[in-house]
C-alpha cells in the first residue's frame, strides 16, 4: 500500500477540463487497490481562500464542489505535533542548501509544512512544483512524484 498526498496544484488541475487534469484523474484511476489518497489541511486552507476570491460563480461552483469532494471522499491529514521537528529540520537544510533569505523562505512556509506532513505520514508528495523537487534532494525522508511530468 502506497500512501499519496496530494498539494494543492495537483487537486486544482485536477478540478479542470484540461491535459493536466486528464493526466492526474488517468494516474488516480491506476492506482493499486490498496492505495490511499490525501490532502493537508493546508490544501484545503488555500483551496478555501482561493475561493472566497473568486468573482465568476461558475468557477466558485467547480472550486466548491471539488472541495466538497475532498471532504468527502479523501483522507485529510491534520497538522500534528511529529512534524514540528521535522518543520524546523526541514526549512533549516533548504536555507542552507540554497542561500535563500530569511525573509524570501518564508514564501515557502505552506509548502514545507506540507512536506513535513508528508514526510511524517510516509507519504508521497504529488505536486508539480519544483521546490518539492528540491526539497527531495536535500532530504531523502521526503518522496516525490509529478504526475504531470510522467512519461
Amino acid at each position: 500500500m502506497t500512501r499519496y498526498l496530494l498539494d494543492t496544484n495537483i487537486v486544482s488541475d485536477l478540478q479542470t477540463d484540461t491535459e493536466a487534469g486528464a493526466k492526474i484523474l488517468n494516474k488516480l484511476k491506476h492506482l493499486d487497490r490498496g492505495d490511499e489518497v490525501a490532502v493537508s489541511i493546508i490544501v484545503l486552507y488555500e483551496l478555501t481562500y482561493g475561493l472566497h476570491n473568486l468573482v465568476d460563480k461558475r468557477q466558485k461552483g467547480a472550486v466548491q464542489q471539488g472541495i466538497d469532494f475532498i471532504k468527502e471522499y479523501l483522507t485529510i491529514v491534520p497538522l500534528d505535533l511529529k512534524e514540528v521537528d521535522i518543520f524546523a529540520q526541514l526549512k533549516i537544510r533548504y536555507k542552507q542548501a540554497t542561500g535563500i533569505t530569511k525573509n524570501a523562505i518564508k514564501r515557502h512556509n505552506l509548502d514545507l509544512l506540507i512536506a513535513s506532513t508528508a514526510i511524517a505520514i510516509d507519504a508521497v508528495l504529488v505536486s508539480d512544483d519544483a521546490l518539492f523537487g528540491k526539497l527531495a534532494k536535500i532530504e531523502p525522508r521526503l518522496k516525490y512524484e509529478n504526475w504531470l511530468r510522467l512519461i
